[in-house]
């Protein structure tokens, strides 16, 4: 995430005595970010369901030194907070791992001032195009089309388009001032350094293993990892595409 993050971070606009709220705060990042540099003077809430990340971001405060925090335990589906009251609202590829991404839009504008901030980034489709691929031809050998079907779903589920984002945004009467899009590459020496990164394994590997029946799941990813650690060497190493857009919006007043 401090890919998309720098880019939001780059996007804010400053204001004294700011009141923010980061959805999808997860362990602290932009969230402790945003504390320090828009000073003391300034409130920054976070809000996720994510305890274990969040008593890590309590950590990481204390030993920081940041107090202008608050952390909500909580859905950003349902904000428990009033009318009108923030600044600015972010959210770094937070956004697209709420349950109801409308939802969640409609609260922004429920609690945004006019005239206020919302930028928020999200991964699009072609995220780890190269992965998926080899994936999908793994599960097309094994004649698992019933599990092709649910990968897809998995897919479309958390990458919706740029023009989807955009309509739910303006659908939600914010007015859209900015939209900064590009990409990066996750690089791993093969498939088994992959598979085995603590950041896949939290926040993807197990999505990924439900997709396939249980009494498949150990051949299907012997053969997966045997199939990118191919790849990887065929190219040098595994190159991973992730294509992201960084939107900003106001609040229409």
């Amino acid at each position: 995430s401090s890919y998309f993050g720098e880019v939001l971070l780059d996007t804010v606009v400053f204001k004294e005595k700011a009141k923010i709220l980061d959805i999808g705060c997860g362990a602290g990042y932009p969230l402790l970010e945003l504390a320090q540099r828009f000073g003391k003077g300034s409130e920054v809430i976070g809000i996720d369901p994510w305890k274990a990340a969040t008593n890590r971001l309590k950590a990481k405060a204390k030993t920081m030194g940041v107090t202008n925090i608050r952390i909500i335990n909580g859905v950003a589906e349902e904000l428990p907070i009033e009318n009108n009251y923030f600044d600015l609202i972010v959210s770094n590829n937070g956004l697209n791992n709420c349950s109801d991404q409308m939802k969640v839009l409609a609260e922004c504008n429920r609690t945004l001032k006019p005239g206020g901030q919302l930028i928020f980034t999200v991964n699009l489709p072609g995220s780890m195009k190269e992965f998926y691929s080899i994936f999908r031809t793994t599960l097309k050998e094994e004649s698992l089309n019933d599990s092709i079907v649910k990968m897809e779903k998995h897919i479309k589920e958390k990458r919706k388009s740029l023009k989807e984002n955009l309509d739910q945004v303006r659908k939600n009467q914010f007015t859209v001032r900015q939209i900064i899009q590009n990409s990066f590459y996750m690089r791993y020496l093969n498939g088994t350094t992959f598979l085995n990164h603590h950041f896949i394994k939290i926040a993807f590997l197990e999505s990924w293993v439900k997709i396939v029946p249980s009494g498949k799941r150990s051949k299907i990813f012997s053969l997966l990892e045997e199939k990118l650690n191919c790849f990887a060497k065929s190219k040098g190493e595994l190159l991973l595409t992730i294509p992201f857009v960084c939107i900003d919006c106001r609040k229409n007043t």
